[in-house]
């Protein structure tokens, strides 16, 4: 384990030792809402229900399928990091024991991909609100739970905020929609 290794493990340690039973539980229902993007389907659902909020579902749709791409086929892959309870013999998992890559964090990016989204797209302050603490909660669960790095995290979410803008600037550029769409065209 390098010298860079250890210091993040230290920020884990102590980040574990403010565990306590009702905390334990609280932050394994936060991360739970970021596995199978469960919260992140059911966002899209809900807001391609509404008229007001389409536009911004379609986006999420796009943001969603590039953190699939990105972060999950590639990043994951190419980096292949171990994750620190690989390292710790002694550290008790509250959660699955995870068999892809730490680096980056997918739950990480995908909440701060929802939530640049939103924050740039969305009139509601209260909905900004909501997924910005939600995206932070689900970034610390991250790291309480001893799955991922803090570097994992801090990648996660600038990663998330990238795909978020890119996912806008996808659905709102003619250019690039009208260049996705020659494509499918001549593949048929």
């Amino acid at each position: 384990m390098g010298p860079w290794t250890s210091f993040e493990i230290g920020i884990l340690d102590a980040i574990h030792k403010l565990s306590t039973p009702g905390l334990n539980k609280f932050m394994v229902t936060i991360t739970n809402l970021g596995n199978l993007s469960i919260i992140w389907i059911a966002f899209i659902i809900i807001f391609m229900s509404t008229k007001e909020y389409k536009s911004m579902a379609k986006v999420m749709v796009i943001g969603f399928m590039l953190n699939i791409i990105i972060v999950n086929l590639l990043l994951k892959n190419i980096f292949a990091r171990v994750r620190p309870f690989d390292y710790v013999n002694n550290i008790e998992l509250l959660v699955p024991k995870l068999k892809d890559g730490s680096f980056p964090s997918g739950h990480t990016s995908y909440a701060f991909t929802f939530f640049t989204i939103i924050f740039f797209m969305s009139k509601s302050k209260m909905i900004k609100i909501f997924t910005g603490i939600l995206a932070l909660l689900i970034a610390l669960s991250r790291l309480y739970l001893y799955v991922h790095f803090p570097t994992d995290v801090i990648a996660g979410a600038v990663i998330g905020f990238a795909i978020g803008i890119l996912s806008m600037k996808i659905y709102f550029d003619k250019n690039i929609r009208k260049k996705l769409a020659n494509c499918n065209l001549q593949r048929k």
